[in-house]
């Protein structure tokens, strides 16, 4: 289970529940879990809460299970989140340890074998070995549907022990069937203690170009490990190549003895399958990386993918013709260099709070859309809106004829301005919905030394701030 945390202010705030937002986070945060596990899933539901990990046979790699799950609520702690986790042998059984575990920050390590139902637990602050009884848990860790919830709690049955008492021919007649047309309540029941296999359905599914290298010595001497990664580059390309495809993200994995697997990932602004330049982003990262141990296995997969362009070549090339492909070449070593959240373009939103009006994304490793058809004109003119934006606005003082009015003086950054015209108010205003309302006055006022800024007034306080400069 997996709930937002916020550091620092105790107060609450209260936001609309969006459940297309509530996903996407969910599905970044499974990205960003496959550090952890290969095969990271959301829960199938229509509103999905909890993240599935496979992490079978990767204890060893963490120094034991404890340690990888101890590793997981860490890593997520650092991000703000609080976790509630559980280890087991089958789906359900992990689910039921995590949503019905007995306080936050603790880990269920179930036992789920049909005739043995327990579990030990796990604080974060420190290991604890704590027996505790599965089959006692309520009938909702069974994943089950609220009618059947309901129809089981009229016949007074509010354990997994009392269930499993009951006779199964009997629970087959009085249950109905699920997709698969066996009982689901049967279904459930077998999933959670072992007896019926239940499979991880990828985030992502699996890649369809991947190469990796399994050393049978393992090894700390980094040309050898270059020469690695520059092979499995070259069956990556020759894979994408083969099928006119080119690679937009990248993604590597270094498993070491003693640590962590170490990950690289690199986004590309156009799609390519070319080896040299692939193995030359990838070395960006692979240089600045410490290596806790002797390396195992070295794997490359390509994560997102696109047909590749064709151009016509030219006998007599135009000046400029190669300027799209420099461009991306310096996008994709930048964002190599520096990181893909460090290159970003603007993308205008329909938005009236101004601040909210743009937001950021990441040049590389993303499918972009052609536009169809007109694109929608402007709703300000140029001259409207200034080119830069303070964030935040920055407070000043103002002199103005009438209160409320337009300002004739302000004092900003330790000088006096006096203003020659102004246009407005122009009155932005944000629903009810966005939580606490903004209302604010603007004005376009140009001084008197021919500088124009952007100010506004709080219709809340009366104060003044200045927001923008036209430049």
């Amino acid at each position: 289970m997996l709930g937002a945390k916020h550091d620092g202010d105790k107060t609450q705030q209260l936001l609309p529940y969006d459940a297309a937002a509530d996903r996407e986070a969910l599905a970044h945060l499974a990205e960003h879990c496959e550090r952890f596990s290969p095969l990271v899933g959301l829960e199938q539901r229509d509103e999905p809460e909890c993240l599935l990990l496979d992490v079978t046979r990767l204890g060893p790699l963490f120094g034991g299970e404890e340690a990888l799950a101890q590793a997981v609520v860490d890593d997520f702690r650092d991000r703000g989140y609080r976790v509630r986790i559980g280890v087991a042998h089958t789906i359900g059984a992990a689910w039921a340890a995590a949503r019905f575990s007995i306080s936050d920050f603790r880990l269920q390590i179930p036992d789920c074998q049909p005739s043995s139902l327990s579990a030990a637990s796990l604080a974060s602050s420190n290991l604890q070995s704590e027996i505790c009884n599965l089959k006692s848990l309520p009938i909702a860790a069974l994943r089950l549907s609220d009618a059947t919830l309901t129809l089981l709690e009229r016949l007074g049955i509010e354990r997994i022990e009392q269930l499993l008492e009951l006779p199964r021919a009997s629970l087959s007649s009085r249950f109905p069937p699920g997709d698969s047309g066996r009982c689901l309540l049967l279904e459930r029941l077998d999933q959670f203690t072992g007896q019926l296999d239940e499979l991880i359905v990828p985030h992502r599914p699996p890649p369809e170009f991947e190469a990796a290298w399994h050393l049978e010595h393992p090894t700390e001497r980094r040309d050898a490990l270059e020469t690695i990664v520059r092979q499995l580059l070259e069956r990556v390309a020759e894979a994408l190549l083969a099928r006119g495809r080119g690679a937009l993200r990248l993604d590597g994995r270094i498993d070491c003895a003693g640590g962590p697997p170490l990950l690289l990932q690199v986004g590309l602004y156009r799609p390519t399958a070319d080896a040299r330049h692939l193995l030359e982003l990838v070395g960006m990262q692979f240089e600045r990386l410490a290596l806790p141990g002797a390396v195992g296995r070295v794997g490359m997969q390509v994560t997102l993918a696109a047909p590749l362009a064709q151009q016509q070549g030219e006998l007599f090339a135009a000046a400029g013709r190669d300027a799209p492909r420099h461009l991306a070449v310096l996008v994709d070593r930048l964002s190599s260099r520096l990181g893909r959240q460090a290159v970003l373009r603007p993308r205008l939103q329909a938005d009236a709070q101004p601040e909210r009006a743009c937001r950021y994304q990441a040049l590389t490793g993303k499918l972009r859309k052609r536009a169809r058809g007109r694109t929608a004109a402007p709703r300000f003119a140029a001259a409207e809106r200034p080119l830069q934006l303070l964030s935040p606005a920055e407070a000043i003082e103002t002199v103005a004829v009438v209160p409320d009015g337009p300002p004739i003086r302000f004092h900003w950054r330790r000088r006096d301005y006096r203003v020659a015209r102004h246009w407005g108010p122009e009155r932005i205003e944000t629903g009810w919905w966005r939580g606490r309302s903004v209302q604010r006055d603007y004005y376009r006022v140009e001084t008197t030394d021919g500088q124009r800024y952007w100010l506004f007034r709080r219709l809340d306080n009366g104060r003044w701030l200045l927001h923008g400069v036209f430049v």
